[in-house]
Order: C-alpha cells, then structure tokens, then sequence
C-alpha cells in the first residue's frame, strides 16, 4: 500500500523490497489508477502521461490494474533455489 501522497522513496522501496524479499528483478508492476498518475507525475514529464504512454521505471512495465486505492502489485519469476530455503 502507497499513501495517496506517497513520494519517489516510496515507489523505491516498494520496488527494493520486492527484489529483497524474492532475490529476482521485477518484471511488472500494476498500480491502482490512483497510484499510476501519481507515478506518473513523479517519475514522468506530468501526471498525464498516465494515461498516454507506456511508463516505466528501471526498464520495469509499470500499468494500471484493477485494484484498490493505494495498492500496488509488483509480479516477477520466483525462483526457489534463488530465493533461499525458508
């Protein structure tokens, strides 16, 4: 979950987190509508572009999806070996 007003060190450390957590580089992130024009105005020329263009970020497809305000889901292959024995 990102705060409505959440900040670029925000979407950083979702995006860390999940390549901590699971050890792989993301492959997609889907971000609720909110969440996309919002990434859109930090990481792009305006919160617009949202709606425009294809966005992404560190070469990662970033898309809206169907999902509760706030929320943000970032998919990638999990590799169980990779990942660690837990």
């Amino acid at each position: 979950m990102l705060g409505p007003d959440f900040g670029a060190d925000a979407f950083d450390d979702a995006f860390a987190a999940f390549r901590r957590t699971y050890n792989v580089a993301p492959q997609r992130v889907w971000c609720a509508p909110d969440v996309l024009v919002r990434f859109a105005a930090l990481f792009a020329r305006g919160s617009d572009d949202a709606m425009r263009h294809e966005l992404r970020y560190a070469g990662i497809l970033v898309g809206a999806g169907v999902l509760a305000p706030g929320m943000i889901v970032v998919e990638g292959e999990v590799d169980d070996v990779k990942m660690g024995d837990w």
